[in-house]
């Protein structure tokens, strides 16, 4: 089976981590995965570390596009690959065209849409696809409900990460010495993720958590130098008084992120709009449970498995359940353990792998094109 990946966005994030991580476990079992990237990109550096054939594009706008067009006609009419797999919804109209151009006739394979996130915009050119994966029940309903005719061929494929080693016993002891947030003491809960993901309702539940837990600590984890993102929560702190409370990292290594999760006795998320979460289940795989809002995509990932908590209702009831989970050490630690187990069975990259493999082995047999 050969498979192009494509990925044309400029940076660098999870949707890309995703990719390298399932193109490893596909590789594993004797696909070969092709890339398809933009010119001088994040991507086009980090893909070709793989080792996996990297096809480069030029940038978006004139002539680019018309070279792009050109080029990918001759790929895709060379390399004859078995799946095409669109991964950001702005591939899909060049990408399309140039099937089509490729193929006017049909054959040549299927071709997928990938979804990440949530979007309710009309997908003009979706009926060419032969599939549509999502990433969740989430980003699948918000995209069928603007584009019914693309339920029947939709399918809702989870991610996994890499399984790290089970949680050591002292991560269940709230006096444990902390990694990465050297010399806090319980509590300390975290939020990890970009600052547009709403974490002005996270500030506005801690006035209510400090209130029974003084020595509180929140810690904002991402890059947080777009001020245009970030002041707005700065100052919702400042106007409820609460600059000693919250820790800013700033982005940190990839590598330091279980360290985080370890120190964390929670994760929250007020975001309620995510589309899946990588870092959500990095977290339960470090032993840390999340609390987050009963919408989005981490409703699939927490629904049912008793590793965390989902919560309605804004940021009093937030807080409740916050304080509900810190004030239970048993609890807490018998969702942290639970957590892992789940990762390890459900969501590991191996696991991630086996789904799309049989996923595209069952979409070629049941091809007629």
């Amino acid at each position: 089976m050969k498979i192009l990946l494509i990925n044309n966005d400029k940076g660098w994030s999870g949707g890309q981590e995703h990719l390298k991580d399932l193109a490893a476990e596909l590789a594993a079992s004797g696909v070969q995965v092709h890339f398809l990237v933009r010119a001088g990109s994040k991507s086009d550096v980090r893909f070709r570390e793989t080792g996996a054939p990297v096809h480069a594009l030029p940038g978006h706008g004139f002539p680019g596009d018309a070279a792009a067009f050109i080029r990918l006609v001759r790929l895709f009419r060379r390399e004859r690959f078995d799946i095409v797999s669109v991964n950001r919804e702005h591939d899909l109209l060049l990408t399309a065209l140039a099937w089509k151009g490729a193929f006017p006739l049909g054959g040549g394979g299927k071709f997928i849409v990938n979804y990440h996130t949530g979007t309710a915009r009309k997908q003009p050119f979706l009926s060419i696809a032969h599939a549509v994966v999502c990433i969740s029940g989430h980003v699948r309903d918000k995209l069928c409900n603007t584009n019914p005719a693309a339920r029947w061929k939709s399918v809702i494929l989870y991610h996994g990460i890499e399984l790290p080693p089970q949680p050591s016993p002292d991560k269940f002891r709230i006096d444990r010495e902390r990694r990465f947030f050297k010399g806090e003491t319980f509590p300390l809960i975290g939020m990890l993720g970009e600052f547009w993901k709403n974490q002005v309702e996270l500030v506005d539940a801690v006035p209510r958590l400090k209130a029974e837990f003084p020595g509180l600590k929140v810690a904002f984890v991402g890059d947080n130098t777009d001020r245009g993102l970030v002041q707005p929560v700065l100052d919702r702190i400042r106007l409820l008084g609460l600059e000693e409370t919250f820790i800013f990292t700033g982005r940190i290594p990839r590598e330091r992120i279980p360290d985080v999760f370890f120190d964390f006795d929670l994760s929250v998320s007020t975001h309620r709009n995510e589309g899946y979460g990588i870092v959500h289940l990095e977290s339960l795989a470090a032993g840390t449970p999340l609390v987050a809002f009963n919408e989005g995509g981490i409703v699939d990932i927490l629904k049912g498995g008793d590793v965390g908590l989902l919560v309605d209702g804004g940021p009093r009831e937030f807080a409740a359940a916050v304080a509900g989970l810190l004030r239970d050490h048993d609890r807490r630690f018998a969702m942290g353990q639970r957590g892992y187990e789940l990762v390890r069975e459900n969501y590991s990259r191996r696991a991630m792998g086996k789904r799309y493999l049989d996923f595209y082995h069952r979409l070629l047999e049941g091809a007629d094109g």
